[in-house]
């Protein structure tokens, strides 16, 4: 009864609004609050991107300027792919990456309900001028009767990754985080940015700068972590300036030189 119970809530939220890509969805920015990129329009429909790897597809459109403001993942009954654009919509999200992978088929006692029909005689009494007069009626009755078997279901984790496309132009390329506490375990080190990210067609992707990268030093002043890097970044003035970044590429560290300018500026555009 239990089983049945929780399968009746599963299939009651899925019939609803956006389902479970709605009831499991987790925000990381509102973008209909924000300047730095564009949120859905109002007669616009988002754009749904069904995915067999999911980090390589939101990976590629991270490289295009897209940043990801909310996700959705649970492990159920296959939803409706729609009730994720849906969920989209009601975020404000342009785009929606899609993907799920089979676990496990489970089952749970139903029951169906039949009626059959069966003939009864019954003894009637009725007054024919003025005697009375007994005789037999057959009449129908219908029983139902219970009938349980056993019903399979295929459960499904399902994930949902929302974006829109951010507006901010990037002077180098680069979108950097700090290290996670295994990361700098595994580096043997505290201070840097990880490259997260390297747009597409930017100063840093036609310099050869790859995400994995750790940048430590630019002009020559260490960086201690992502915030510091991306303050040191966009205080770069225009104007023909030498850049010089030194990162660890493949465990060595190099020394990456170019030119800084307005042609140098990124703005890319993603043809889907």
């Amino acid at each position: 009864m239990r089983v049945l119970l929780i399968l009746t809530t599963i299939l009651l939220l899925s019939a609803c609004g956006a389902g479970q890509f709605g009831t499991s969805y987790r925000s990381y920015m509102d973008p209909r609050l924000s300047a730095d990129v564009v949120p859905l329009a109002e007669e616009q429909k988002p754009i749904l991107i069904r995915s067999n790897d999911l980090n390589k597809d939101v990976k590629l459109y991270r490289e295009h300027n897209y940043i990801v403001v909310g996700e959705s993942a649970f492990n159920g009954i296959k939803e409706n792919e729609d009730r994720a654009k849906k969920q989209a919509e009601e975020v404000g999200a342009t785009h929606v990456v899609v993907s799920s992978e089979y676990t496990d088929t489970q089952s749970y006692l139903a029951y169906d309900y039949q009626d059959f029909y069966r003939t009864v005689y019954v003894d009637r009494v009725r007054k024919v001028d003025g005697k009375k007069v007994r005789y037999t009626e057959a009449v129908t009755v219908r029983d139902t009767v219970t009938v349980p078997y056993t019903r399979y279901y295929d459960n499904f984790n399902q994930w949902a990754v929302y974006m829109v496309k951010s507006n901010r132009i990037h002077k180098l390329g680069l979108v950097m985080r700090d290290f996670s506490p295994e990361e700098r375990a595994g580096f043997g080190r505290n201070t840097g940015a990880f490259i997260d990210t390297v747009l597409n067609n930017s100063p840093a992707f036609l310099a050869d700068i790859v995400s994995g990268n750790i940048l430590i030093a630019i002009n020559g002043e260490k960086v201690n972590n992502a915030g510091q890097a991306k303050t040191m970044i966009d205080n770069l003035s225009f104007g023909g300036e030498t850049i010089v970044l030194r990162v660890i590429k493949n465990g060595e560290q190099k020394d990456i030189t170019f030119e800084f300018n307005e042609t140098n500026l990124t703005n890319t555009q993603f043809n889907e």
